[in-house]
């Protein structure tokens, strides 16, 4: 069996902080995404990392000063419009590596709360996907696309559904047979634009080619970090705090709650709520509530 981690994408709701920086490299309580990842293994295999030529060197970075064993393999593209897509990507990977055996894929900003061995245990030779139960609906709603499970399969899949017929999120973190492998190039050529993701592939797996589908449901952890507010989230559930604060942090006559404070940042007679602040910024009476501040900004109240 191959792994996967899929870690080619540009994080655009992340910017400015991920403007020169890959999101599986953000830290979540000091420690890149990606290797909170890893450290949920033994993966089978030499695991392969892909990303995108744009972020390759910073991986080659991270690879050399890491103990993890990976493969790095790089997309021809630099940018959000020339990105394939997730199902794109791994048609890609297979093609290029010549892969022809099972794989395990996973997002590369997706941390588990469960082991590798808990999933591959529950492998059978069908695909199988993780499901983290919500078990709130209004968390589902128009936000993660769920699974319908009936008699230990899933039945159907609902995209991002306004009126969820579960509360099973379907997550980055898959297995998939050999045998499936040839799909992934067929259906990126059929797939619509903005549909080549792995909740329109598993769909069309299941309505069109009448593939059963196992779930592993589990209801531990799990943080889909897409956007700010999960990766605070994150933050705090890992640093165990309200704010996470990183190396050589300065806060003075400041008050600051719910935020993410990177490295080297210094904080003057502020008020900061739901905020990312990212490395080497200074702030002078600034009031921010729910904002992204990029590397080395300086933000002062003028009077």
């Amino acid at each position: 069996m191959k792994t996967i981690i899929l870690a080619g994408g540009y994080a655009t709701r992340l910017q400015p902080i991920t403007i020169d920086r890959p999101k599986p490299l953000l830290p979540v309580a000091g420690i890149p995404i990606i290797d909170h990842i890893l450290a949920r293994g033994p993966f089978p295999g030499q695991p392969v990392v892909s990303t995108n030529r744009r972020f390759l060197s910073q991986f080659e970075r991270w690879r050399d000063a890491s103990a993890w064993d990976v493969d790095l393999v790089a997309e021809e593209t630099v940018s959000e419009d020339e990105k394939l897509g997730t199902i794109g990507a791994i048609a890609y990977l297979i093609e290029k590596l010549g892969i022809d055996e099972d794989i395990l894929v996973v997002g590369g900003d997706n941390i588990f709360g469960f082991e590798s061995d808990e999933l591959l245990s529950a492998y059978k030779g069908r695909p199988l996907i993780a499901l983290f139960d919500l078990k709130d609906v209004e968390k589902v709603r128009h936000r993660f696309g769920v699974a319908v499970v009936k008699d230990g399969r899933i039945a159907y899949f609902q995209e991002k559904p306004a009126q969820p017929d579960s509360t099973l999120a379907s997550t980055a973190c898959y297995v998939f047979p050999k045998e499936i492998l040839p799909l992934f190039g067929q259906f990126s050529k059929v797939a619509k634009k903005g549909k080549d993701a792995p909740g329109y592939f598993n769909e069309w797996l299941v309505e069109e080619k009448g593939q059963d589908i196992d779930p592993f449901i589990f209801d531990t952890s799990w943080y889909d970090i897409g956007d700010r507010a999960s990766y605070i989230e994150a933050n705090q559930h890992y640093g165990d705090c309200d704010t996470w604060r990183g190396e050589g942090v300065v806060i003075e006559d400041s008050t600051v709650s719910g935020s993410v404070i990177l490295d080297n940042t210094r904080i003057y007679g502020s008020s900061i709520s739901g905020c990312v602040i990212d490395s080497g910024c200074k702030l002078v009476g600034a009031n921010l509530t729910n904002c992204l501040v990029g590397e080395k900004s300086w933000i002062r109240q003028m009077v």
